[in-house]
């Protein structure tokens, strides 16, 4: 038998947070928006970056090309006064100028280079050119080329370019501070909106676990609470449990009015029975009838009893009257008065309680009730002699309450239906009982928030009961 989580098993805020199914769908579109907006930077930097390389050799292609021109026009004089003109513009080198002659003797512009060319190439400072006055440092610096052979030799012009490397370096700072922007907002609205969606599955739960105890007025109310599927689950819930409160009130009728209309007429025919038993004229064939018929009139009513009793309980119409319960002193005390019926049977029954108290918070009459149950239930089933145990234990906000004897045990795959109301073992069925000790039990424990396990003793039963401490 398993119960929800404690109070003290609750998650931390942010552990609630990071457990919740919206949040995770969150970080998951987070995720895959970041790899989708890496991925369009990367081929929109590509594009770009091969749009200005290409636009940066024509540019080169154009230079070269004018000076071409210049030179057909109006000669090598011209070329020169040209060339010159041009590199006292562009004192950065950005720009980059050179006329060679054939025999590679007569160079002028602003730049060196080791070997002539024509079309395109990229020249790297210090590698393949040099410039008056710069080096290349701790960076490299590339030239997009153009060269054109004339005549007289060759025209080569070359254009810097960082520029492309700058407005490439300017477009991956700018998209990472925005997808960052990007990621951070949209973290801090999945964790506000998951926040938001935890408290409101909270109160679900809180509503849940009230109506598992047996409150079945708890409802799930919000004035603000949005149409969205939470609303809509948490109003078929309290649609739900609006019909079950209806029913479970025509349960409760129809059984106390079946309660009264068969005790009734039992309590009669007891009534009836009893004056005949004390007639000494009756034949001893009648009067040993009439006592066995007052023993099943006996028996009925008590199964009808504990039914109704297990109805309450699991309805939460049987009141808790929660209290400081020592178990300490209940295992003492059950153990003083089981103990001579145990000897009477031929069992020897021995409980492990602490000098220190142990205590929860029940009825301490009821958990009495549960706990008897067990002891005879393992008296009665057990044969003689058997060896009956009892001890109870806590540790860490737990209170554990155990039953174990050494009679045969009850299988593994019968342990969770010998929990359901009226079910025998087949062994068991020509011995006293009516299948409901277990079921009453189970129902006082899960009443008290506590679970209830069956286990094997080797040879023999092991029931764990466990609970919170006060």
């Amino acid at each position: 038998m398993t119960n929800g989580p404690k109070s003290g098993d609750r998650l931390s805020p942010i552990r609630t947070v990071a457990a919740s199914a919206l949040m995770r769908q969150a970080i998951t579109v987070s995720l895959i928006f970041t790899a989708a907006t890496l991925l369009a930077g990367a081929v929109a930097i590509l594009l770009l970056s091969r749009s200005l390389y290409a636009r940066l050799d024509a540019d080169a292609r154009q230079m070269a090309e004018n000076l071409a021109i210049t030179y057909q026009l109006a000669g090598l004089t011209e070329l020169k006064s040209q060339i010159a003109s041009n590199a006292a513009t562009t004192r950065d080198f950005s720009n980059l100028y050179l006329y060679v002659d054939k025999n590679q003797t007569i160079v002028f512009g602003n730049f060196n280079i080791k070997q002539p060319f024509t079309g395109s190439a990229e020249l790297v400072l210090d590698r393949d050119i040099a410039l008056p006055g710069k080096s290349l440092n701790d960076e490299t610096t590339t030239f997009l080329a153009y060269g054109i052979e004339i005549p007289s030799g060759w025209i080569i012009t070359a254009r810097d370019m960082r520029w492309i490397t700058n407005t490439r370096n300017l477009l991956v700072r700018s998209a990472s501070l925005g997808l960052g922007a990007a990621l951070i907002l949209s973290i801090i609205l999945a964790v506000v909106l998951a926040r938001r969606s935890e408290n409101r599955i909270t109160a679900l739960n809180r509503v849940l676990d009230r109506v598992a105890k047996g409150d079945l007025s708890a409802r799930y109310v919000s004035r603000t609470d949005p149409g969205d599927d939470i609303g809509r689950v948490a109003a078929a819930i309290n649609r739900m449990l609006d019909q079950l409160s209806l029913t479970m009130d025509s349960l409760r009728h129809v059984s106390n009015d079946v309660a009264h209309d068969l005790r009734t007429p039992l309590t009669r025919l007891k009534t009836r029975i009893e004056p005949l038993l004390s007639r000494s004229d009756l034949p001893p064939d009648a009067a040993q009838d009439l006592e066995l018929a007052e023993a099943e009139i006996d028996a009925i009513v008590s199964t009808f009893n504990a039914v109704l009793r297990i109805a309450q309980i699991e309805g939460g119409n049987d009141q808790v009257a929660l209290a400081p319960v020592d178990l300490s002193q209940l295992c003492s005390t059950i153990h003083e008065m089981l103990s001579p019926v145990a000897e009477e049977m031929g069992h020897a029954l021995t409980a492990a309680c602490p000098n220190t108290p142990i205590t929860v918070d029940g009825d301490r009459e009821m958990l009495a009730q549960a706990i008897v149950n067990l002891v005879e239930n393992a008296m009665r089933h057990c044969p003689a002699p058997a060896q009956i145990a009892m001890s109870v234990t806590g540790n860490s906000g737990i209170a554990t309450i155990k039953i174990c004897d050494t009679g045969p045990g009850i299988p593994e795959a019968e342990r969770d239906k010998v929990l359901r109301r009226f079910y025998r073992l087949e062994e068991s069925r020509n011995t006293e009982g009516s299948g409901l000790g277990l079921s009453l039990t189970a129902a006082i424990i899960r009443r008290h928030g506590g679970t209830m396990t069956l286990g094997d003793n080797a040879p023999g039963l092991c029931v764990t009961i466990t609970l919170p401490t006060a």
